[in-house]
Protein backbone atom coordinates (compact mmCIF):
# COMPACT_ATOMS: atom_id res chain seq x y z
CA UNK A 1 0.00 0.00 0.00
CA UNK A 2 1.42 3.37 -1.06
CA UNK A 3 1.86 5.94 1.67
CA UNK A 4 -0.05 9.20 1.55
CA UNK A 5 1.47 12.61 2.17
CA UNK A 6 -0.28 15.49 3.84
CA UNK A 7 0.58 18.96 5.10
CA UNK A 8 -0.41 19.38 8.73
CA UNK A 9 -1.85 22.68 10.02
CA UNK A 10 1.60 23.42 11.49
CA UNK A 11 3.06 23.28 7.97
CA UNK A 12 4.89 19.97 8.32
CA UNK A 13 4.52 17.39 5.55
CA UNK A 14 3.84 13.95 6.96
CA UNK A 15 3.60 10.42 5.60
CA UNK A 16 0.67 8.23 6.55
CA UNK A 17 -1.53 5.33 5.58
CA UNK A 18 -4.75 7.35 5.48
CA UNK A 19 -5.20 11.11 5.29
CA UNK A 20 -8.32 10.91 7.46
CA UNK A 21 -6.38 9.03 10.16
CA UNK A 22 -3.59 11.60 9.98
CA UNK A 23 -6.15 14.39 10.46
CA UNK A 24 -7.69 12.58 13.42
CA UNK A 25 -4.36 11.95 15.13
CA UNK A 26 -3.18 15.53 14.64
CA UNK A 27 -6.39 16.92 16.12
CA UNK A 28 -6.33 14.48 19.05
CA UNK A 29 -2.70 15.06 19.97
CA UNK A 30 -1.79 18.60 18.87
CA UNK A 31 -5.09 20.46 19.08
CA UNK A 32 -7.04 18.63 21.78
CA UNK A 33 -3.84 17.71 23.68
CA UNK A 34 -5.53 14.48 24.76
CA UNK A 35 -2.33 13.06 26.24
CA UNK A 36 -1.46 16.10 28.35
CA UNK A 37 -2.79 16.45 31.89
CA UNK A 38 -3.22 20.09 32.88
CA UNK A 39 -1.63 20.76 36.24
CA UNK A 40 0.68 17.75 36.08
CA UNK A 41 4.23 18.11 37.35
CA UNK A 42 6.53 19.27 34.53
CA UNK A 43 8.89 16.76 32.98
CA UNK A 44 12.59 17.23 33.71
CA UNK A 45 14.91 18.83 31.20
CA UNK A 46 15.73 16.52 28.29
CA UNK A 47 13.19 13.89 29.37
CA UNK A 48 13.21 10.23 28.34
CA UNK A 49 9.92 9.36 26.63
CA UNK A 50 8.63 5.98 25.46
CA UNK A 51 5.96 6.17 22.73
CA UNK A 52 4.48 2.66 22.79
CA UNK A 53 2.10 2.17 19.89
CA UNK A 54 3.56 5.05 17.92
CA UNK A 55 1.60 4.49 14.69
CA UNK A 56 2.90 7.08 12.19
CA UNK A 57 4.56 9.13 14.93
CA UNK A 58 2.23 12.05 15.66
CA UNK A 59 2.75 11.82 19.42
CA UNK A 60 6.52 11.54 18.98
CA UNK A 61 6.44 14.67 16.81
CA UNK A 62 4.43 16.39 19.53
CA UNK A 63 6.91 15.26 22.19
CA UNK A 64 9.90 16.59 20.24
CA UNK A 65 8.16 19.95 19.90
CA UNK A 66 6.77 20.07 23.45
CA UNK A 67 9.95 18.99 25.24
CA UNK A 68 13.06 20.22 23.38
CA UNK A 69 16.02 17.94 23.93
CA UNK A 70 13.82 14.95 24.73
CA UNK A 71 15.07 11.44 24.02
CA UNK A 72 12.13 9.69 22.39
CA UNK A 73 11.93 5.93 21.86
CA UNK A 74 9.05 5.04 19.53
CA UNK A 75 7.71 1.51 19.10
CA UNK A 76 5.49 0.44 16.19
CA UNK A 77 5.21 -3.24 15.24
CA UNK A 78 3.33 -3.18 11.91
CA UNK A 79 5.87 -2.91 9.05
CA UNK A 80 3.58 -0.89 6.76
CA UNK A 81 2.90 1.67 9.48
CA UNK A 82 6.53 1.67 10.62
CA UNK A 83 7.54 2.74 7.11
CA UNK A 84 5.54 5.95 7.58
CA UNK A 85 7.00 6.39 11.07
CA UNK A 86 10.50 6.16 9.59
CA UNK A 87 9.74 8.78 6.96
CA UNK A 88 8.33 11.13 9.58
CA UNK A 89 10.95 10.76 12.32
CA UNK A 90 13.88 8.77 10.99
CA UNK A 91 16.02 11.89 10.62
CA UNK A 92 14.94 13.54 13.88
CA UNK A 93 17.66 14.13 16.46
CA UNK A 94 17.08 12.35 19.74
CA UNK A 95 14.49 9.93 18.33
CA UNK A 96 15.05 6.16 18.20
CA UNK A 97 12.60 4.00 16.27
CA UNK A 98 11.88 0.32 16.86
CA UNK A 99 9.82 -1.90 14.55
CA UNK A 100 8.45 -3.98 17.41
CA UNK A 101 5.75 -4.18 20.06
CA UNK A 102 6.22 -4.10 23.81
CA UNK A 103 4.54 -6.68 26.03
CA UNK A 104 4.98 -8.91 29.07
CA UNK A 105 7.53 -11.27 27.53
CA UNK A 106 10.06 -11.45 24.71
CA UNK A 107 8.42 -13.38 21.91
CA UNK A 108 7.13 -13.36 18.36
CA UNK A 109 3.35 -13.24 18.05
CA UNK A 110 0.62 -12.36 15.57
CA UNK A 111 -0.95 -8.93 15.60
CA UNK A 112 -4.29 -8.07 13.99
CA UNK A 113 -3.68 -5.38 11.37
CA UNK A 114 -6.55 -3.38 9.87
CA UNK A 115 -5.10 -1.90 6.64
CA UNK A 116 -8.14 0.36 6.31
CA UNK A 117 -8.18 1.42 9.97
CA UNK A 118 -4.60 1.19 11.20
CA UNK A 119 -5.19 3.10 14.44
CA UNK A 120 -7.23 0.23 15.87
CA UNK A 121 -4.82 -2.57 14.95
CA UNK A 122 -3.45 -4.56 17.87
CA UNK A 123 -3.09 -7.84 19.71
CA UNK A 124 -6.40 -7.19 21.45
CA UNK A 125 -8.24 -6.15 18.28
CA UNK A 126 -11.80 -7.41 17.95
CA UNK A 127 -13.53 -6.33 14.75
CA UNK A 128 -17.05 -6.36 16.18
CA UNK A 129 -16.13 -4.49 19.37
CA UNK A 130 -13.88 -2.06 17.50
CA UNK A 131 -16.61 -1.26 15.00
CA UNK A 132 -19.05 -0.61 17.86
CA UNK A 133 -16.63 1.95 19.34
CA UNK A 134 -16.33 3.75 16.01
CA UNK A 135 -20.09 3.73 15.48
CA UNK A 136 -20.65 5.31 18.89
CA UNK A 137 -17.89 7.86 18.21
CA UNK A 138 -19.65 8.88 14.99
CA UNK A 139 -23.01 9.15 16.75
CA UNK A 140 -21.48 11.30 19.47
CA UNK A 141 -19.73 13.64 17.06
CA UNK A 142 -22.72 14.01 14.73
CA UNK A 143 -24.85 15.19 17.66
CA UNK A 144 -22.85 18.42 17.49
CA UNK A 145 -23.77 19.07 13.85
CA UNK A 146 -26.19 21.97 13.40
CA UNK A 147 -27.29 20.81 9.95
CA UNK A 148 -30.05 18.27 10.57
CA UNK A 149 -29.98 16.91 7.02
CA UNK A 150 -26.24 16.36 7.16
CA UNK A 151 -26.57 14.65 10.54
CA UNK A 152 -29.24 12.31 9.18
CA UNK A 153 -27.16 11.53 6.09
CA UNK A 154 -24.08 10.67 8.15
CA UNK A 155 -26.01 8.26 10.35
CA UNK A 156 -27.92 6.77 7.43
CA UNK A 157 -24.68 5.97 5.60
CA UNK A 158 -22.74 4.84 8.67
CA UNK A 159 -22.95 1.11 7.92
CA UNK A 160 -21.81 1.48 4.32
CA UNK A 161 -19.04 3.87 5.37
CA UNK A 162 -17.61 1.32 7.80
CA UNK A 163 -18.06 -1.73 5.57
CA UNK A 164 -14.61 -3.12 4.80
CA UNK A 165 -12.83 -0.88 7.28
CA UNK A 166 -12.18 -3.78 9.65
CA UNK A 167 -10.90 -6.33 7.18
CA UNK A 168 -7.86 -7.78 8.86
CA UNK A 169 -4.48 -9.34 8.27
CA UNK A 170 -2.42 -11.34 10.76
CA UNK A 171 1.22 -10.28 10.89
CA UNK A 172 4.00 -11.87 12.97
CA UNK A 173 5.85 -9.21 14.94
CA UNK A 174 8.65 -9.02 17.48
CA UNK A 175 7.68 -8.31 21.09
CA UNK A 176 10.03 -7.15 23.85
CA UNK A 177 9.54 -5.80 27.38
CA UNK A 178 9.89 -2.23 28.64
CA UNK A 179 12.64 -3.44 30.98
CA UNK A 180 14.49 -5.08 28.08
CA UNK A 181 14.53 -1.85 26.10
CA UNK A 182 15.65 0.22 29.06
CA UNK A 183 18.60 -2.14 29.45
CA UNK A 184 19.38 -2.12 25.73
CA UNK A 185 19.66 1.66 25.71
CA UNK A 186 21.28 2.02 29.13
CA UNK A 187 18.34 3.98 30.55
CA UNK A 188 17.88 4.47 34.28
CA UNK A 189 14.52 6.22 33.96
CA UNK A 190 11.47 6.83 31.79
CA UNK A 191 10.04 10.26 32.49
CA UNK A 192 6.91 9.72 30.39
CA UNK A 193 5.53 6.35 29.30
CA UNK A 194 2.81 6.80 26.67
CA UNK A 195 0.85 3.66 25.74
CA UNK A 196 -1.78 3.36 23.01
CA UNK A 197 -1.92 -0.30 21.99
CA UNK A 198 -5.60 -1.19 21.55
CA UNK A 199 -6.24 -3.62 24.37
CA UNK A 200 -2.66 -4.76 25.12
CA UNK A 201 -1.84 -2.03 27.63
CA UNK A 202 -1.86 -4.27 30.71
CA UNK A 203 0.66 -6.61 29.09
CA UNK A 204 2.94 -3.66 28.30
CA UNK A 205 2.88 -2.64 31.96
CA UNK A 206 3.49 -6.23 33.07
CA UNK A 207 6.74 -5.98 31.09
CA UNK A 208 8.14 -3.59 33.71
CA UNK A 209 10.11 -5.56 36.29
CA UNK A 210 9.42 -4.69 39.92
CA UNK A 211 12.82 -3.09 40.36
CA UNK A 212 12.22 -0.78 37.40
CA UNK A 213 8.91 0.67 38.54
CA UNK A 214 10.50 3.48 40.63
CA UNK A 215 12.18 4.60 37.38
CA UNK A 216 8.80 5.39 35.77
CA UNK A 217 8.10 9.06 36.43
CA UNK A 218 4.73 9.44 34.73
CA UNK A 219 2.49 7.69 32.24
CA UNK A 220 -0.48 8.27 29.98
CA UNK A 221 -2.34 5.17 28.85
CA UNK A 222 -5.31 4.74 26.54
CA UNK A 223 -7.28 1.91 28.14
CA UNK A 224 -9.82 -0.38 26.48
CA UNK A 225 -11.98 -1.32 29.45
CA UNK A 226 -13.66 -4.40 27.99
CA UNK A 227 -13.08 -6.80 30.86
CA UNK A 228 -12.28 -4.61 33.85
CA UNK A 229 -8.80 -3.62 32.67
CA UNK A 230 -9.22 -0.01 33.77
CA UNK A 231 -9.51 -0.92 37.46
CA UNK A 232 -6.59 -3.36 37.21
CA UNK A 233 -4.31 -0.84 35.51
CA UNK A 234 -5.34 1.93 37.89
CA UNK A 235 -4.53 -0.35 40.82
CA UNK A 236 -1.19 -1.33 39.30
CA UNK A 237 -0.02 2.27 39.16
CA UNK A 238 -1.29 3.03 42.65
CA UNK A 239 0.43 -0.05 44.06
CA UNK A 240 3.70 1.37 42.74
CA UNK A 241 3.31 4.71 44.47
CA UNK A 242 1.70 6.72 41.69
CA UNK A 243 -1.43 8.84 41.78
CA UNK A 244 -3.86 8.48 38.90
CA UNK A 245 -6.56 10.39 37.09
CA UNK A 246 -8.97 8.82 34.61
CA UNK A 247 -10.70 10.79 31.88
CA UNK A 248 -12.97 9.98 28.98
CA UNK A 249 -12.93 12.19 25.91
CA UNK A 250 -16.48 13.42 25.28
CA UNK A 251 -16.52 12.02 21.76
CA UNK A 252 -16.03 8.55 23.28
CA UNK A 253 -18.77 8.70 25.91
CA UNK A 254 -20.72 5.45 26.17
CA UNK A 255 -17.71 3.48 24.91
CA UNK A 256 -15.05 1.49 26.76
CA UNK A 257 -12.19 3.87 25.86
CA UNK A 258 -10.55 5.91 28.62
CA UNK A 259 -7.30 7.79 29.16
CA UNK A 260 -5.47 7.15 32.42
CA UNK A 261 -2.79 9.55 33.67
CA UNK A 262 -0.32 8.50 36.35
CA UNK A 263 2.48 10.39 38.08
CA UNK A 264 4.62 10.06 41.16
CA UNK A 265 3.53 11.72 44.41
Amino acid sequence: MALTRKFLPNGKSIAGISRSETDYLYKEIFEDRAYVLDGAAPLPAEPVIFDVGANIGIFSLFAVQQWPGARVFAFEPVPQVFEALQQNLGASAGVTLHNMALGNEAETREIVYYPNYTMMSGFGADAQADRAVVEQYVRNTTEELANGELKAAVLENLDSTLDGRFEQQLISVEVRRVTDMMARHGLDRIDLLKIDVEGFELQVLQGIEEGAWPSIGSAVVEVSDRDGELAVIDGLFKSHGMRTEVRQVSEYRETDLYILFAERH
